[in-house]
């Protein structure tokens, strides 16, 4: 795919809020089989201790936004200690599940051997202790399932000697999950601040996820668990990948005028939930005793239109312009727009409008000690462009 398409793509196929994105899970005890798995609750086994690291990465190709192998990816690096608290051999079944955009279905049929396979392969997907390499199944349940139930699984059994304690390592990658979203705090509120939006709230989100509930299902507290984040790598090359890595001579002509994403090195910020995460080598980690699993970890990127470099401005600016609903109204837009860009760097929006947009922006950060001193260079060359800019229209009206 090319840039012909990726704007539509992105709207079509990848328009998701993060509630429905791509998430893996704790390993988990389930029973039942094809459409009748489901988790429940075990007494007998252990789960003493979660290491689990996230590595986000650059998709195998050139990123065009694309919904094959040229997406962005995260790899998942987990070790989990589980110790049978019973004086008998015990057979579990253990479950992964997923809740992918990529893998939902309407389809009631059971996945046959050969999808299930694909399935597997396709996510690299391996589950091993000390002795044993699983053989792991996929499985897809229907739409319509009971609220807290996954859509789709990776399943394989275990069996522990009497007291025995394993340590099994699982390991796979997906696409991270992706689309365009507002930056707005709530997406269907009103537009109460009178200027056009499209092109200050319009955002390209990537974000990876790792659900931790599923692991609350092995009997007990987690004696100690460990979440770590890396992504110092990525974040490096989302500097200079911007929206795609697509130049503009490579995009057709006739869909420039319809591509939102003009701006091609623009700022992008980022939300991490839980709280509680600390700065570690290379990213963010997440560390417990006495864990009872049960919020996600989710890192969230949004990337933005607001432009990082002066000589990007100038689309900027056009872009605004082209979504005005009436003529004579550029000078107090971008006037506007230049309280928005500034709130990014973080100061508080005088103009009333202003405020009010940017209140309602889920990035919004007021800085008490904001001074026009402590720019960047770069962020003071965009602010000089842009306020050319608005001369210049000053002077033309």
């Amino acid at each position: 795919m090319n840039g012909r398409a990726i704007w539509s793509v992105l709207v079509v196929a990848m328009l998701s809020p993060l509630g429905c994105g791509t998430a893996f899970a704790d390993a988990g005890v389930f029973t039942g089989s094809g459409q009748n798995l489901h988790q429940i609750s075990s007494k007998k086994i252990h789960l003493v201790s979660i290491d689990v690291t996230i590595v986000a990465e650059r998709g195998p190709f050139l990123f065009d936004g694309g919904v094959g192998g040229e997406m962005d990816q995260a790899a998942y690096l987990c070790k989990f200690v589980l110790k049978s608290l019973s004086d008998e051999a015990e057979i579990v079944q253990v479950g992964f599940p997923i809740d992918s955009q990529f893998a939902r279905t309407d389809n009631k049929t059971a996945a046959s051997p050969e999808e299930s396979e694909a399935w597997v392969l396709n996510y690299g997907f391996i589950a091993r202790d000390a002795h044993d390499t699983y053989h792991v199944e996929f499985v897809k349940r229907e739409a319509g399932r009971g609220e807290g139930e996954f859509g789709s699984i990776f399943t394989w059994k275990m069996t522990f000697a009497p007291r025995e304690t394993k340590t099994l390592n699982v390991s796979y990658r997906i696409p991270m999950s992706m689309g365009l979203v507002s930056t707005a705090k709530d997406e269907k509120g009103d537009d109460t601040h009178g200027f056009p939006t499209e092109t200050l709230d319009l955002a390209m989100m990537e974000s990876l996820s790792y659900v931790t509930s599923t692991g609350s299902s092995w009997s007990g507290k987690v004696e100690s668990a460990k979440f770590r984040v890396i992504t110092q790598p990525f974040e490096k090359y989302l500097k200079k990948r911007g929206v795609t890595e697509e130049q503009p001579e490579e995009v057709p002509a006739e869909d420039l005028a319809s591509n939102p994403f003009v701006v091609k090195h623009p700022w992008w910020y980022r939300k991490v939930t839980p709280d509680g995460g600390k700065p570690v080598d290379g990213g963010i980690e997440w560390t417990y005793q006495d864990y009872k699993p049960h919020d996600p970890i989710v890192v969230t990127y949004y990337l933005t239109q607001i432009p990082t470099q002066p000589d990007e401005v100038d689309a900027f600016v056009s872009r605004i312009v082209d979504r005005l609903n009436a003529k004579g109204k550029e000078v107090d837009t971008l006037k506007r727009a230049r309280e928005v860009l500034l709130a990014t760097y973080g100061k508080e929006p005088a103009d009333k409008q202003a405020l009010a947009f940017v209140q309602e922006q889920n990035w919004y950060e007021p800085h008490k000690d904001f001074s026009i001193d402590k720019l960047t260079e770069s962020q003071r060359a965009v602010l000089a462009r842009l306020d050319t800019r608005i001369d210049q229209a000053e002077k033309a009206k």
